[in-house]
């Protein structure tokens, strides 16, 4: 397993690069659930299919929606508002079906750009270790407190009435 940061390579039980010192657990674990033994060519072929099968689909779908909005959008032109008799209902309706339309194309802009980031997210090991027990870890407490580095620095100070600024 090559190293994602510095390209080192590295054992695949290894924990950390020995050239960089990345974590590379995480890496190992995608590297496994991508070739591993249950993920054979004709799945990741057949995933492959399926993927591009949506794709065409959903294609597909959104070109037959434009087209009705489209058709929509010319009949209300002609019968309403070309037509005279009823403009400003015409127009009420042209400006529903336009802003519903752009709200739809809003939602699922959201929605695919959720989804993308939703699998870029790599989730954190989470480990059910009780907290330790802070009062255990001093065995006995400190009777004086340790001084600071800063405490009465000033006091050595040597200032010349001189030579101060206003």
């Amino acid at each position: 397993m090559f190293c994602p940061n510095c390209a080192a390579n590295n054992s695949s039980e290894q924990k950390f690069c020995r050239s960089c010192g990345m974590n590379l657990e995480q890496t190992a674990l995608t590297l496994a659930d991508q070739f591993g033994p249950d993920r054979s060519v004709s799945s990741q072929s057949i995933d492959r299919f399926f993927n591009s099968l949506g794709k065409v689909a959903f294609g597909g779908f959104g070109t037959v929606i434009l087209i009705g909005i489209g058709y929509l959008l010319f009949t209300i032109l002609t019968r309403f508002i070309l037509d005279g008799s009823q403009v400003a209902f015409g127009v009420f309706l042209m400006l529903f079906v336009v802003f519903a339309a752009l709200s739809l194309v809003y939602v699922i802009y959201n929605e695919a750009k959720k989804d993308r980031t939703d699998t870029k997210r790599i989730e954190p090991a989470v480990f059910d270790l009780p907290p330790p027990d802070t009062g255990k870890l001093l065995s006995e407490p400190s009777q004086m407190p340790i001084p600071s580095v800063v405490e009465n620095t000033t006091d050595l100070l040597h200032v010349e009435s001189g030579t101060r600024k206003r």
